[in-house]
């Protein structure tokens, strides 16, 4: 079995199925270990006729296979985030607060300071879990950041094909000027798509299955477009990018990219070197 578990974190409420079954076929793709962690906030918990082991099986998908349970003491979000780092994990898989509407994902305070704090990949799933992930969307902002978030991508994901996506904007006043304004801000972005793209350290094998595609418009744009394009079920960001990502992803408007984005969301620290 490879190192670096698959870890899971559940509540036991029905908000963190998605979570806990994503990550046990995740575990069966991958080869690794399933760990499953619950952080005990209340020592009521431990007083209860049910034992912490037997929650944990009755929320368990019935093909889960083998799995590790942990149950570290006090607030959530410390003691989830301990448990990732002592495990070294490969990830760590969570679920949002609560679903209300599609496209209306809210992803609570402890799984939003995971998300900003984890120096570890943080998968938040949505999607009952439907399908390997095949095709991966990866959206971009050209940085030293997200070449890293791009590398960690293929090594944590090395049969799946990736889909870079790089948003850029024209400026109302270029459109005001002439088509030929635009054209040559679209061709200055594909310059530095594929210089990017150059400097990626992947495989021959890795680079000729792998897309990169300009897309005019926000970042949101971009992305859904490429996950509706190659009908992928998973979407991977660089946490601490430059410009136009680095404001999607830190602050507030975290909660709002997740709150749109319906597919599995990948947060990767660009500074994590995933194990094999």
């Amino acid at each position: 079995m490879a190192q670096h578990p698959i870890v899971v974190a559940t509540d036991f409420k029905p908000r963190s199925d998605r979570a806990v079954d994503r990550a046990a076929r995740l575990a069966r793709d991958t080869g690794r270990e399933l760990v499953v962690v619950h952080a005990v906030e209340n020592d009521s918990e431990l007083r209860g006729g049910e034992t912490l082991k037997e929650r944990v099986a009755s929320v368990m998908p019935e093909d889960a296979g083998a799995y590790r349970c942990l149950f570290p003491e006090g607030s959530a979000p410390a003691a989830i985030a301990q448990a990732v780092e002592d495990e070294d994990a490969f990830c760590l898989v969570i679920g949002v607060a609560r679903y209300n509407t599609v496209g209306d994902f809210f992803l609570g305070t402890a799984v939003d300071m995971l998300l900003r704090r984890s120096p570890y990949p943080v998968l938040v799933a949505k999607e009952r879990p439907r399908a390997s992930y095949d095709h991966i969307v990866i959206g971009t902002d050209l940085s030293d950041a997200s070449k890293r978030g791009v590398e960690a991508a293929v090594r944590m994901f090395p049969q799946a094909q990736l889909h870079l996506v790089h948003a850029f904007h024209v400026p109302y006043e270029a459109y005001q000027n002439a088509e030929y304004v635009r054209k040559e801000l679209a061709a200055s972005a594909q310059e530095k798509c594929d210089a990017f793209t150059a400097k990626l350290e992947v495989s021959p094998a890795c680079r000729e299955k792998m897309t990169m595609e300009l897309v005019e418009g926000s970042p949101l744009t971009a992305i859904n477009k490429m996950i509706a394009k190659y009908d992928a079920h998973l979407c991977a960001l660089t946490s601490h990018g430059y410009g136009g990502w680095r404001q999607a992803l830190i602050g507030s408007t975290v909660s709002d990219l997740l709150k749109t984005l319906t597919v599995d969301t990948l947060v990767i620290h660009p500074k994590h070197e995933s194990g094999d």
